[in-house]
C-alpha cells in the first residue's frame, strides 16, 4: 500500500498537524519532532508532492515561471522556449501569471514557493529589489526583463532602449516629422526603456505625439481611432510592442487608410504574426529562443549550487527588421506629394 501523512504520523508518533508543519515548513516545530517526522518520511519512502522531496534533500525537477501574462503571442512563445530549454536539462514548468498586480505575483510566488527546485520572475512592473522585499526565495532564481540594481541579482535583459531608438532612426531616415507613440504601461520597465529609447534617439525635428497604452491589440486599435482623427494627420505611428501596432494597423485598414503610403506603422518585439501581417510590420526583433535558454541556463547553474557572481547576465542586443509597413519608397513619394 502507498504510505499517508497517517502512517508517517504513527510511524513518527507524532500528530498529523505535525507532519504537515514539518513538510510545509508552516509553522515551528521542536528539533525532535522533525527528525523523527523526516525519519519516518525516509523510512516509508513517503513523498507525496515536491515539498516533501525537497525536505528529504531530493530535487523536484521542476522550475517554476511567472510571467505578466500567459496570454499572447509573445509570451506563448516564451513560455515554448523555457519548456524547450529545461525539457533539455530534464525539468518540467510550473507556470502562473501576475497579472501585473503585486499582489497576484505574491500569491503565485506562495504557492510555488517550497515546490520548485529554482524560479525564473519576469516582472517589468516591479524591481528585483522590490519582489526581495516581498517575498522570501527558499530556492535560486532569476529575474527576466526585469529592473535591479544589485549586481549579486541575476538578471537576464533585452537592450528595450536600443531596440528602440533603431525605430527612432529608422522613421527619421526615411523623413517622418510628426510621429504618434503609443506606449506601454506606465510601471513597466520595459514600456519605460522603450519610450526613453525613442525620446533619446529622436532628432528635435520629430514631433512625438504620445499615447497611453498597455500593450494590448485593443489599446493599438483604439489608440490608432482617436490619431486618425488628428489635423493634420502624423505620417507614422510607432506602438511599443507587436500587438498594439496590429490593432492599430487593423484600424487603419479598416478606415481604408493606405501603409505605409499615407501612415507609416511600426512595433517591438518580432513575433510571427508580424512577419505574416497584411502588409507586413516592421518590428524589432527580440530573440526570444536565446533570452528563455540563457534564463534556464543561469537557473540550472545556480541550482548547482555556482555563485551568483559567477555567472554573466547580458544585455541582449535587438535587431531592427524593416518590412513592408514602414517601407522606404512608398513613405518617400508621400512627403514628396505634401
Amino acid at each position: 500500500m502507498i504510505p499517508t501523512v497517517h502512517d508517517v504520523a504513527r510511524h513518527a508518533k507524532v500528530s498529523i498537524s505535525t507532519v504537515s508543519r514539518v513538510i510545509n515548513d508552516s509553522a515551528p516545530v521542536s528539533a525532535d519532532k522533525k527528525e523523527r517526522v523526516v525519519a519516518a518520511i525516509k523510512a516509508l519512502k513517503f513523498t507525496p508532492n515536491p515539498a516533501a522531496r525537497r525536505l528529504l534533500g531530493q530535487a523536484s525537477r521542476t522550475i517554476g515561471v511567472i510571467l505578466p501574462s500567459i496570454t499572447g503571442e509573445f509570451f506563448a512563445d516564451l513560455l515554448y522556449g523555457l519548456d524547450a530549454a529545461a525539457k533539455q536539462h530534464d525539468y518540467l514548468l510550473m507556470v502562473s501569471s501576475s497579472r501585473r498586480l503585486e499582489i497576484d505575483f505574491i500569491a503565485a510566488f506562495e504557492s510555488m514557493n517550497r515546490r520548485v527546485d529554482g524560479m525564473i520572475i519576469m516582472v517589468p512592473e516591479l524591481t528585483a529589489e522590490r519582489v526581495l522585499s516581498l517575498v522570501n526565495p527558499v530556492f535560486p532564481f532569476v529575474f527576466l526583463n526585469t529592473k535591479s540594481e544589485d549586481e549579486k541579482i541575476n538578471v537576464v535583459n533585452f537592450d528595450n532602449r536600443g531596440g528602440m531608438a533603431s525605430i527612432a532612426r529608422h522613421l527619421s531616415d526615411l523623413g517622418h516629422t510628426r510621429v504618434a507613440f503609443i506606449n506601454g504601461p506606465d510601471d513597466a520597465f520595459d514600456a519605460q526603456q522603450r519610450r526613453q529609447g525613442f525620446l533619446e534617439a529622436a532628432p528635435s525635428e520629430l514631433e512625438v505625439l504620445e499615447y497611453p497604452g498597455d500593450f494590448t491589440f485593443e489599446c493599438g486599435y483604439d489608440s490608432a481611432q482617436k490619431i486618425l482623427r488628428l489635423q493634420p494627420r502624423p505620417t507614422a505611428i510607432v506602438a511599443t510592442n507587436d500587438l498594439g501596432a496590429l490593432g492599430a494597423l487593423r484600424a487603419l485598414l479598416e478606415n481604408g487608410i493606405s501603409i505605409p503610403q499615407e501612415i507609416a506603422i511600426t512595433g517591438f518585439d518580432g513575433t510571427g504574426s508580424a512577419h505574416f501581417a497584411t502588409p507586413s510590420l516592421t518590428t524589432v526583433d527580440v530573440p526570444i529562443d536565446m533570452l528563455a535558454s540563457k534564463a534556464v541556463e543561469i537557473l540550472i547553474s545556480r541550482i548547482a549550487g555556482v555563485p551568483v557572481d559567477e555567472l554573466h547576465c547580458p544585455v541582449m542586443p535587438l535587431e531592427l527588421i524593416p518590412r513592408e509597413s514602414s517601407a522606404r519608397k512608398n513613405v518617400s513619394s508621400l512627403l514628396a506629394g505634401m
